[in-house]
């Protein structure tokens, strides 16, 4: 136990113990005893010591070491192209909001920052997603009162859906240019990007998907693909074009010099990252000159197709959605519903 008579000359939370002084804070329901000095070397160290540890302790809230501390306890459970955005973003929050705590930032505050994003609404509720997630991190660490985060009452705003449908010859102009450079030369992952399209689109999943897929699930039946975003499987069963895909990723892997589990590598045998995938996409669509399509949009172009060819359920199924209205989300309407006159 503490000297409460040594104790009574020294500032509030500061207690002596085995001939160190401590400062006493609370942890939830633990109290955590941080050392300052010895107390030999006297009261001077020791409110020195402790000054800077408070001084330390109210940085912690302002919001560029909030960011910090999120993205170093928070950030690595998310998948890497979720990290990549997670840092972008956290940037711009932390440069925009520099001068302010985790608990001075008001509802008007966070309407200011997102204002630079109004004339892209999906970057704006990202932001402001992000923004939710550090003040409610933030009401956890004790910065802000619980309940009381101020993102809450600022709306999302309204996003068009996307209705872009890429075309077969849209994709195939994409291939070529992913297998050719400006100069015309043969691209040395060409190859690889290609059989990375067509995957996407004959088997309709996301590209994180795509990317983590490894051989051991490449099975007798199909291929088993395990969707990060909804945790659920889905086993794409061979066709003949798939078949054609697998070989080809069999060929390919025998000429790289690693041993990667994953399906996707790049030259040396490593698993693509997504930003090194996307990077190619990017490349090949710009070189096609095929405008206003992500990678995503193939995995809407497969659903579409499945849905045109067998109904609404088994595209359903290929995305590995749990009701068909978020199937629905995905279909593209090529043509104009037909219906006939009222009479």
């Amino acid at each position: 136990m503490p000297d409460m008579k040594a104790r009574r000359d020294l500032p509030p939370r500061v207690f002596p113990k085995s001939g160190r002084y401590y400062l006493v804070v609370a942890d939830g329901a633990k109290r955590v005893w941080k050392p300052l000095t010895r107390e030999s070397e006297g009261l001077p160290a020791m409110y020195s010591a402790l000054a800077q540890i408070l001084t330390d302790q109210i940085a912690d809230d302002r919001m560029p070491a909030l960011v910090s501390a999120w993205e170093r306890e928070v950030m690595p459970r998310h998948t890497e192209k979720t990290r990549r955005d997670d840092k972008a973003m956290g940037k711009a929050i932390a440069d925009g909001l520099v001068e302010f705590t985790a608990g001075q930032v008001k509802t008007p505050d966070v309407i200011e920052f997102l204002s630079t994003y109004r004339d892209r609404p999906r970057t704006h509720n990202a932001y402001r997603a992000h923004l939710r997630e550090l003040m409610r991190f933030a009401e956890e660490k004790g910065y802000r009162e619980p309940g009381s985060n101020p993102v809450t009452a600022v709306r999302t705003m309204p996003t068009p859906a996307r209705d872009r449908y890429i075309t077969d010859s849209e994709l195939r102009r994409i291939k070529v240019a992913a297998m050719y450079g400006d100069d015309g030369r043969r691209t040395r992952s060409g190859a690889m990007i290609c059989a990375l399209l067509d995957m996407a689109y004959l088997t309709g999943q996301r590209i994180g998907d795509l990317l983590s897929l490894e051989w051991a699930q490449v099975t007798d039946k199909g291929i088993e693909f395990k969707t990060a975003k909804t945790s659920s499987r889905v086993l794409v069963e061979w066709t003949p074009r798939l078949q054609d895909v697998a070989h080809r990723l069999r060929e390919l892997r025998k000429k790289r010099r690693g041993f990667a589990p994953q399906v996707f590598t790049t030259q040396d045998g490593d698993a693509y990252t997504y930003w090194g995938a996307s990077t190619a996409w990017r490349r090949a669509r710009d070189r096609s000159g095929v405008n206003g399509c992500t990678f995503h949009d193939l995995r809407a172009k497969a659903l579409t197709d499945k849905e045109a060819r067998e109904g609404m359920g088994p595209a359903r199924a290929m995305g590995g959605h749990t009701t068909e209205t978020q199937t629905a989300d995905y279909v593209r309407r090529k043509t104009a519903t037909k219906t006939r006159a009222t009479r």
